[in-house]
């Protein structure tokens, strides 16, 4: 019998019980790329993560390498796995500690990825992924952005911050991973959102998974965001890093996030998960030279896994 142990961090989080979980298996040696899989449907979370020896030579090698696992696929990159186990491999002394800031670099399927983790008192308490460049893709028209949404044209593409800032229309955004960032009236809006699942392949195809948000008129949080991936195994994720990552950039390509400033996204409200995610970009606010996504890590678990 093999066994392996794991723990359970929630990410995004300020407290116990907020967040999205995240499963760490932290020496992952000798399970194959099917029982990863399994694992992770075992697990039952949005994501699971596996820490493997880093693969990479000189300068292309990083701390680990991290396998990012849904309940039904792999991942070459996602927001909460980064953070969350990039915190664990501190917590567990798999790099050197360096206070305030120590930064870990995950070898993903994306590549070389850094991750700054907050060390306080000796113990990691938050990180934020670097996702680098963004990436601009098609504009979405919004008669095709409100069907799939179970919504009214009048309804979409009509978010503007309280200083009231100019129509915005959905678009493809990503850094990493893409998805169709879509903005919405407000709140209230964004809590009636009804998925077409008749729709939503061929939405998807054609452009990308769904990340609908809206100003919520107050400054912190200063947007509240929805992850609806039902074809992942996912029908609500409570944060999506990688998502809110291209939201940053978006906002940003609109002039509403200056570069070096933080803003924070409200997640996972609609499935008693309230998550925070601090964004901001670094660059020329049209062309960002890179692009965070942050927030804090709860350790809540630990466990073996017999096979």
């Amino acid at each position: 019998m093999r066994s392996y142990r794991f723990t359970q961090v929630d990410v995004f989080a300020e407290a116990p019980f907020a967040g999205n979980p995240l499963a760490v298996f932290t020496d992952a040696a000798g399970l194959t790329d099917r029982e990863m899989q399994a694992v992770a449907l075992e697990m039952n979370l949005s994501e699971t993560t596996f820490v493997e020896t880093p693969r990479g030579v000189g300068a292309g090698r990083g701390d680990v390498r991290v396998r990012i696992f849904t309940p039904l696929s792999e991942l070459p990159f996602a927001g909460h796995p980064s953070v969350g186990t990039a915190c664990e491999v501190v917590r567990l002394g798999m790099v050197a500690t360096v206070a305030p800031v120590t930064t870990v670099v995950l070898e993903l399927g994306v590549g070389l990825t850094p991750v700054d983790v907050e060390v306080r008192d000796g113990v990691p308490v938050a990180a934020t992924v670097h996702q680098g460049p963004p990436r601009f893709g098609a504009e979405i028209p919004v008669g095709e952005a409100a069907r799939v949404l179970g919504l009214a044209v009048e309804q979409v593409g009509a978010a503007a911050s309280s200083a009231g800032d100019p129509r915005l229309l959905p678009q493809v955004v990503g850094t990493g991973l893409e998805y169709a960032v879509i903005p919405l009236r407000d709140t209230d809006v964004l809590a009636r959102v009804q998925l077409d699942m008749e729709r939503l392949p061929g939405f998807e195809h054609a452009y990308a998974e769904v990340y609908p948000f809206a100003f919520t008129g107050a400054d912190r949080p200063w947007i509240e965001a929805r992850g609806l991936f039902p074809f992942e195994g996912i029908p609500e994720d409570p944060a999506t890093g990688s998502a809110a990552g291209p939201l940053a950039a978006y906002l940003a390509a609109a002039g509403l996030l200056p570069s070096g400033e933080t803003r924070v996204v409200l997640q996972g409200r609609h499935v008693g998960r309230p998550s925070h995610l601090s964004v901001s970009v670094r660059g020329a606010a049209a062309a960002p030279d890179d692009v965070l996504v942050g927030g804090g890590v709860v350790p809540m678990l630990s466990g073996e896994l017999r096979l």
